[in-house]
């Protein structure tokens, strides 16, 4: 299959990536339709330092000597949403719903490292009540894999039966895990977030939207809210590969006191997310060696 490439020497634009995503939309996707081959590109760059510090400073994070393993989501992000808002692609970017993530940082990443990014989709999954799709994004230096995350976006609808036999992965949350952090998440630094991450999803600052799409509120991005999980986790050997699994089970409502439990069993870490007064947690994640 040919392979649509698409090369940037900047951050894309927010703005402009919306406009392609309403404008390539599709009203339907009939079971056997083709899904292109993208691939998003970035030229070598380095991190600018005030976005690095917006980052650590809106999710209340201590900057670390090396790059947290959440941070190079922020860079990738922009890249992941013009791969999903490109024509051909399945369904509009609108109804996506990112239902889990995995990610793998190979080594400690330094600030000043020049990198590269490249972006590129899977084919699709019929799966029960609906479709997936994984969006794969790399960083290297210097042609050495540094960081890697699949993406799993999830389409509602019927579409028919996949003859395959596919089980996706899961975490079921942890009985009686220990409570290791609470904390207020504020309303405060929304649209900033939205900036920095480049998740510009309107239910992240936009309370009347999510409301009318039938949420309680607008809520917060996973990068955010799992990245200070992450940081209130106790700390592993970053002198070897880091994997990072995250499952979003449900919205994480700004304005809610937040709950963290860990269970620590060996060099791995599974925690669970919950928005104090429910029962089931928001986000489920494991992170280790």
């Amino acid at each position: 299959m040919d392979v649509q490439v698409l090369s940037f020497d900047d951050r894309p634009s927010a703005l402009l990536t919306l406009w392609k995503a309403f404008r390539n939309r599709r009203g339907a996707y009939i079971s056997g339709d083709s899904v292109p081959a993208i691939r998003a590109e970035r030229s070598a760059f380095q991190i600018d330092e005030g976005h690095m510090r917006d980052f650590y400073d809106i999710c209340n994070i201590d900057p670390p000597a090396n790059l947290h393993i959440m941070y190079p989501f922020a860079l990738v992000y922009p890249y992941i949403m013009i791969v999903l808002s490109t024509r051909g692609m399945p369904l509009s970017m609108f109804r996506i719903l990112n239902t889990r993530s995995s990610i793998t940082m190979y080594r400690a990443i330094e600030p000043h490292e020049a990198l590269r990014i490249d972006c590129n989709n899977s084919a699709i999954r019929i799966v029960p009540r609906g479709l997936e799709i994984d969006i794969i994004t790399g960083i290297s230096s210097d042609r050495e894999r540094v960081w890697e995350a699949t993406a799993t976006y999830f389409y509602p609808g019927n579409f028919g039966e996949d003859k395959a036999v596919y089980e996706p992965p899961r975490l079921t949350p942890v009985i009686d895990a220990p409570i290791v952090r609470e904390w207020f998440l504020p309303a405060k630094d929304r649209l900033r977030f939205a900036r920095v991450s480049g998740d510009s999803n309107g239910l992240h600052y936009g309370s009347w939207y999510a409301r009318m799409l039938g949420f309680r509120r607008d809520f917060a991005q996973p990068i955010r809210v799992v990245a200070q999980c992450v940081s209130f986790l106790p700390p592993i050997d970053a002198d070897k590969p880091v994997k990072l699994d995250f499952f979003l089970k449900g919205p994480v409502y700004y304005e809610s006191t937040l709950v963290l439990k860990n269970c620590t069993m060996g060099d791995c870490h599974r925690f669970d997310l919950y928005c104090m007064g429910d029962d089931r947690p928001c986000i489920c994640g494991r992170l280790g060696g």
